[in-house]
Formats: structure tokens, C-alpha cells, sequence
């Protein structure tokens, strides 16, 4: 065993788990199992887990070599096994050596205690390899140290990557481990849902298609890590090859369970039977786990020239973020108490209180009377102004140590709440049923459970917020954002800007009429009004296509709901 001096992870949260820090979340031995059994054809492969843990994938490669015995070559198999922390990489090479008729096994070890990304450059150099297989730890790329951090995003762009902070280490993990798989490799690993949507992962998606001939990609409708609500896919790369123009095959399946996958006689039977798809350059794959004629209709129509990004009709911005709401938002009754007069600013702080495309008067109305809505504005106001029953509120606040958090402690006076601005309308971060586009008719601002959209000048607001609620926007809001594995969907500023729009200054849409029936809970048929005007009026598909086009939305939406 080489030992290395291993990385340190950092993080400005202190009660961030170590766990968590170093993402040791470890794949049931059944799935490393199916995923071995996979992988391993002939026995005499070059084998490399970039993160081993404490060695469930070895003892399911074991398992698979155990299993095909007598086919096995006399050439003996290598493994290469990689782990940050000592004492997992120890139980790892245990397991291995306690496993039943281990010395016949006919298996080349090679344990490096060392972090995959500084293990990268000799690897690189030396060999590569018939499998790589693992479950990449899932650490954003802030909780790693400088120096690691660095070494990562070095050897990222000398491959041809543009990796950011934003990221999460996993994509590294994979994006680098592609790098070391022979031509006519495989890659098998456990990854995050995330790989599906996200735009930091954008690169690696597009890479995979190019780089094998064959993608299976595996989900769940039931959570493998129900502990950290983290949706999986199992991801099966086959057929490594030089860059170029080509995409691979894809293939997904969705099954209720590991345990469906492992009854399974035949992965390939199984997927004999399912269409063939393929990726495009920016396309989240969230959608090739459609049924044929959803994902076709879908694929087809976010690709009319007539549809228009959020992002070029509205800016979306996060909601404020106060450091401590239950400090800085109070009730109407506190309001007064304090004696704020213009020191305070109406503030919306629930998703659960937008009923429709609009928030009105009577909305906000209704809604202070049962929770916070006011936001303390202190900006640009001398203290020793302040009234005597604020000064003291402020000085309770910092007996309770709230000007020694995080958010708070960063600025200039801790109690000056940054970007406080009254926006044009409301979009949802979190989702249930659907996204809504909403009005602020009321003149307040929101906490950054909501995010705040300044729409564009010359865009006419009633007719976006209309526009807006269409089968196709939801299906791909559905597309563009994520979902963690509680049934909720999450749209982040970025994400949310890439919604496609079918707007036009020529549509006519009834605002009040959609708001109506929003109230009345007849979502359904608040979407075959604007339906019938925006996608079939407008963009022209048939009656069919708009019934395929909202079966996808139908299909995602309850694809994410089934995993609360």
C-alpha cells in the first residue's frame, strides 16, 4: 500500500457532517454487484475504482470473478483501488483478502490511499483501463481545499473541460475517469439524477455520447440513499472511442426498485424492447426517460423557431435572503410595536400563498393576517434615527447572536439587508404541481423561497404570466430543473431562464379568465385554453402533438412525485 498525505476539506459550515464533506455515501453491494456483473466479460480485465470506500464494489468484482470461474482466462485480472481515507481503504483490502478462495482468484491489487485527483497524472501516464466502475463521492467542489481543488480543474482543462465551483466533484470524478478507459471500454458507476439536468454537467453529457457507443441509463421511482434524499441513475457506458462526431445509442429504463433491477434475467432482453434515443448538444436527459411518442413530440417542439427563453422576455433573480426571517420578517402587530413606520417593506415569504397567475391587494391582505409580511429595511438609515423601540429590538438581536451568522456577520452593518427591491412578478423555486408565472398586482418582495423576475421593457406582463401556463413550458420547466428525490421540483435563476416561451405581442389570452380558473382549481382547463391558442394557434401542432406534448409534462411531473 502507497500512503499519501491526503487533502483536507473545508467548509464554512460547522455542523456540516464529515460524511457529507467527503460525500461517503456507499452503493448497496447488490446494485455494485449488478454493476460488476456487467462490466466484467472476460475476467482478465484492467479494473479501476477511482473511490473505493470501504470496498463493496471490490467484494462484488470478486463475486463476478467467482461466478465465471471456469470461463475465466488464465491471464489474472487487475484492480486498482483508490481512497482518500485510510482506515476505508484498509476495510476495503480486508474484505479482499478475507473473501472466500481469494488466493485463487488470480488478482493483481493495487491499494492507494490518495485522492483520485492527485492519483490522476500517473494513472494517466502509466495505463489505461477495461472498466472503470464506483459511486463518485458527491462533494460540491466549495468543501474541497484550494490545492485540491485546483490539481482537479488543471487536469479538467487540459482535456478539453471548463470546470467551475459551481460544480459537484462527481462530475470530475466521471469526466476524468473517462479519460482512462480503453478504446472499447466500459464505464459503470452509480451517479447522481443530477447528471440528467444540471448545467454544470452539460460538458460530461455531451462527452459520454461521444465518446461510447452504447448508454443504458437505469433509474428508480424508489430512493437507493432514501438517508440523504438523493436520486440515483446507474449509468452503463460501453464501446469507448476517439472524440468525434458520432452519438451513442441510449437506452433508459425505470424500474420501482433495486431490487426490479436485480430480478431482471436479461438487461439486454430488457432493453431490446425500448426505443433508441439520442442526445443533442444541450439537452437534458431528463426527458429520454419519456414513453416514444412523449419524448419525440417534446424533442420536436423545443425546437420551433417561434419559442422564446424566459431569460430574453425577464431576468429571474433569487428571493431575499435576510440571514434570520424569523428576526427581520414580522407580523403587522410587531410592525407597529416597533414603531417602523418606513422602515419596514411588504414581504412574501410563502409559495403556498400564490394561488394563481396574479397576486393582488386582497392576496397580500389575506396573507398578513396569518404569517410575517413585513421586511425590516434599515438601509442607508443612521442608527441614532432609529426609533427607541428598534434600537432595542436591534440590540436583542445581537444578544441572541443573530449579527454573528454567517449572512449577517459579512456585512457592513449586519442588520442591512442586501438587494431589497420590489419586482415585476413572482416565478416558484419550489414546485409541486406546477410552475406559475405570477403578477405582483400587490407591490411587495419576497424571501428567497420565491424568486423576483424584473420583466423586460416593451414585454407586455399580463400576456407573458398567460403565456406562461402552457403544456409545453411545464413539461420543460419540468426538464430544466431538478428534483432531489422528495417529489419537489427546483428551478434555480439560471435554469428557470432557459424555459422556452411561446410568446407573441399578437397573441390574445384572457388574463382574467386564466386567473379565474386557477383560483378553482381547474388547472386542466386553464391549460386547454391557453393550449388551444398559444401551441395550437400560434406554433401550429396538431391536436395530437399538443396531447403528446402534455402527456410528457404529465409523465415528468408524476415521475417526481412518485419519490416523496
Amino acid at each position: 500500500m502507497r500512503t499519501i498525505t491526503k487533502p483536507t476539506f473545508q467548509t464554512n459550515k460547522s455542523n456540516t457532517s464529515e460524511q457529507k464533506l467527503r460525500g461517503g455515501y456507499y452503493t448497496p453491494l447488490s446494485l455494485a454487484t449488478y454493476l460488476a456483473s456487467w462490466a466484467i466479460r472476460t475476467g482478465d480485465e484492467s479494473i479501476l475504482e477511482p473511490s473505493c470506500g470501504d470496498g463493496n464494489f471490490i467484494e462484488a468484482l470478486l463475486q463476478r470473478f467467482s461466478t465465471m470461474s471456469k470461463s475465466r482466462k488464465k491471464r489474472a485480472a487487475k484492480i486498482i483501488a483508490i481512497e482518500i481515507e485510510d482506515q476505508e481503504l484498509q476495510k476495503a483490502q480486508h474484505r479482499a483478502e478475507q473473501y472466500p478462495n481469494a488466493s485463487n482468484q488470480h488478482i493483481e491489487y493495487q491499494w492507494l490511499c490518495n485522492d483520485f485527483f492527485s492519483a490522476y497524472s500517473d494513472l494517466y501516464r502509466q495505463e489505461e483501463f477495461d472498466v472503470v466502475i464506483g459511486n463518485p463521492p458527491y462533494i460540491r467542489f466549495q468543501y474541497l481545499n484550494d490545492a485540491s481543488r485546483n490539481v482537479a480543474f488543471e487536469h479538467l482543462r487540459y482535456v478539453g473541460y471548463k470546470p467551475t465551483k459551481l460544480a459537484n466533484a462527481w462530475v470530475a470524478f466521471v469526466q476524468l475517469s473517462l479519460e482512462l478507459v480503453k478504446h472499447g471500454g466500459r464505464l459503470a458507476m452509480v451517479l447522481p439524477a443530477e447528471l440528467l439536468q444540471v448545467k454544470y454537467a452539460e460538458e460530461l453529457r455531451e462527452r459520454l455520447t461521444k465518446q461510447f457507443e452504447h448508454i443504458v441509463m437505469i433509474g428508480f421511482k424508489r430512493l437507493v440513499f432514501p438517508e440523504i434524499q438523493q436520486e440515483v441513475v446507474l449509468l452503463l457506458a460501453d464501446g469507448k472511442r476517439s472524440l468525434g462526431t458520432a452519438t451513442s445509442d441510449i437506452h433508459t429504463l425505470e424500474l420501482q426498485s433495486g431490487e426490479e433491477l436485480l430480478a431482471l434475467d436479461d438487461l439486454n432482453n430488457a432493453i431490446a424492447h425500448l426505443p433508441t434515443k439520442h442526445s443533442r448538444k444541450g439537452m437534458k436527459w431528463t426527458s429520454l426517460f419519456l414513453s416514444e411518442s412523449s419524448f419525440a413530440a417534446l424533442d420536436q417542439a423545443e425546437q420551433h423557431p417561434e419559442l422564446t427563453p424566459l431569460g430574453k422576455l425577464a431576468s429571474v433573480d433569487v428571493g431575499i435572503v435576510t440571514g434570520r426571517n424569523s428576526f427581520f420578517v414580522v407580523h403587522t402587530d410587531k410592525r407597529k410595536e416597533l414603531n417602523l413606520n418606513g422602515h419596514a417593506i411588504a414581504i412574501l415569504g410563502r409559495t403556498g400563498a400564490i394561488k394563481s397567475i396574479r397576486f393582488s391587494p386582497d392576496d397580500f391582505a389575506e396573507y398578513q393576517t396569518q404569517y410575517p409580511s413585513y421586511l425590516l429595511n434599515l438601509n442607508g438609515i443612521d442608527q441614532e434615527h432609529f426609533p427607541k423601540e428598534l434600537q432595542d429590538y436591534i440590540a436583542l438581536g445581537e444578544q441572541e447572536k443573530i449579527h454573528e451568522g454567517y449572512k449577517c456577520s459579512i456585512r457592513k452593518r449586519w442588520y442591512d439587508v442586501p438587494s431589497i427591491h420590489v419586482p415585476d412578478a413572482f416565478l416558484y423555486r419550489q414546485i409541486h404541481k406546477f410552475p406559475l408565472l405570477v403578477l405582483n398586482e400587490a407591490s411587495v418582495t419576497a424571501t428567497d423561497t420565491i424568486h423576483r423576475v424584473r420583466i423586460q421593457e416593451g414585454v407586455n406582463h399580463k400576456l407573458l404570466a398567460a403565456s406562461f401556463f402552457n403544456s409545453l413550458t411545464l413539461a420543460w420547466a419540468e426538464v430544466c430543473g431538478r428534483s432531489y428525490g422528495g417529489g419537489v421540483l427546483e428551478l434555480e435563476p439560471r435554469e428557470a431562464e432557459e424555459i422556452p416561451i411561446p410568446y407573441n405581442e399578437h397573441l390574445v389570452l384572457d388574463y382574467d379568465k386564466i386567473d379565474t380558473l386557477l383560483r378553482k382549481n381547474k388547472e386542466m382547463e386553464a391549460l386547454e385554453y391557453v393550449d388551444s391558442i398559444v401551441l395550437y394557434q400560434f406554433l401550429g401542432f396538431d391536436k395530437q402533438t399538443i396531447a403528446a406534448i402534455r402527456q410528457a409534462w404529465i409523465e415528468l411531473r408524476d415521475r417526481r412525485i412518485t419519490r416523496r
